[in-house]
């Protein structure tokens, strides 16, 4: 029986491709940390935790020091099939860090697939499906640099869902540069938005009805404030288009609010902010049972936690929407040997034991963080 002998961390300066700009944030860089759970028989499990601090509130510093002096004494000695145990024990030992225990959750199930010989799908009850339709992001821009960078998704991707962000602008500018670059795209792909809260509830009801007279849109994510029940509801009651709740979901017990307020119609859930693949897992069974539809978000993980986001996408009995399993693409470079299979719009579930991925030692040296 493997016991756990300790932890490794591998703080990361993951550089993207090009600047990426979102509601008031512009990322050039993220911080992501993976780590590796170790034992007694030489196999280990990886994780991966993508900190972005204005969502979580966690720094690649503190995922580093949370592991190492909290998590790591913690779990030595113990029987890494243990996946419900340990969650729960790491869950109690300190407050929120919700990234943090994320990654760890998901190196701990990757290691029990490759103890047990087995992919994670098969650890979560099998997999509905073999490949996950996703979607590209287009950060904010002028109309043609929001146009240029669809281009390069469907052609690089054959995305044929693109997520448009936008909210910055008042919607005096964005309503018309959003008609612009959909009319631009057309029937090639599908397209929706995200606006990480920036509309009132109001102004979400104006500038939704507005394009829903002009333009196709598969849905509208986080239109609102993620404490606003009241008012993502009314946003709801009065567009067309479904409303998907993003930051208003971090906790089981935001879906089961989100519902019982009857706030939104989709729930973004992610590997990294319910804490990692077990409670996404959790979530994904809730939101099927309270009525609601749901897909696989990101933060825009490197390879690893990408991979734990294929294997719960895989896991959704109806997935009616895309997930975002864009993030590799996005950087100059990825830390696995081999590159996650992406093309045609589709991403391909791995089949090896565990996560089925092999991390690259050297692109982790190359990435290090100083």
């Amino acid at each position: 029986m493997a016991k756990i002998t300790g932890i490794e961390v591998f703080p990361l300066l993951a550089k993207f491709k090009k600047p990426f700009s979102f509601s008031g944030v512009t990322r050039v860089s993220s911080n992501n940390v993976i780590l590796k759970i170790n034992t007694d028989e030489g196999v280990y499990g990886v994780g991966e935790a993508c900190p972005v601090p204005a969502m979580s509130g966690e720094t690649n510093i503190g995922i580093c020091a949370v592991i190492k002096n909290y998590f790591e004494p913690l779990l030595k000695g113990q029987d890494p099939l243990d996946l419900a145990i340990l969650t729960q024990k790491v869950e109690k030992c300190v407050g929120s860090n919700v990234v943090a225990k994320a990654g760890i959750n998901i190196a701990l199930y990757d290691l029990a697939g490759k103890l047990l010989n087995v992919p994670v799908y098969q650890l979560l009850g099998g997999k509905y499906r073999s490949e996950i339709p996703i979607n590209g992001s287009v950060g904010l821009g002028t109309a043609e640099q929001m146009l240029e960078t669809c281009e390069e998704q469907m052609e690089v991707a054959g995305c044929k869902y693109l997520k448009l962000y936008a909210g910055k602008e008042p919607i005096e500018t964005d309503i018309p540069k959003l008609k612009k670059i959909i009319r631009g795209v057309g029937d090639r792909a599908q397209c929706f938005l995200d606006i990480n809260q920036q509309w009132t509830p109001k102004t979400a009801i104006k500038a939704i009805r507005s394009l829903e007279e002009d333009v196709p849109l598969l849905y509208v994510e986080q239109p609102t404030a993620k404490w606003d029940y009241e008012g993502m509801r009314f946003v709801r009651e009065n567009v067309v288009t479904p409303i998907a709740a993003d930051e208003s979901v971090f906790s089981l017990s935001d879906i089961t609010n989100l519902a019982r307020n009857q706030a939104c119609d989709v729930i973004t859930i992610y590997a990294l902010k319910p804490g990692g693949i077990l409670r996404g897992h959790q979530a994904i069974t809730m939101s099927e049972n309270l009525g609601m539809d749901c897909f696989i978000g990101s933060y825009l993980e490197l390879g690893v936690g990408t991979a734990a986001g294929i294997h719960l996408s895989a896991a959704i009995p109806k997935l009616r929407y895309p997930c975002y399993m864009f993030g590799p693409l996005k950087y100059q470079y990825d830390v696995l040997k081999q590159d996650l299979d992406i093309k045609n719009g589709m991403v391909k579930v791995p089949e090896g034991p565990g996560l089925g991925i092999e991390l690259d030692m050297e692109k982790l040296e190359l990435m290090k963080y100083e």
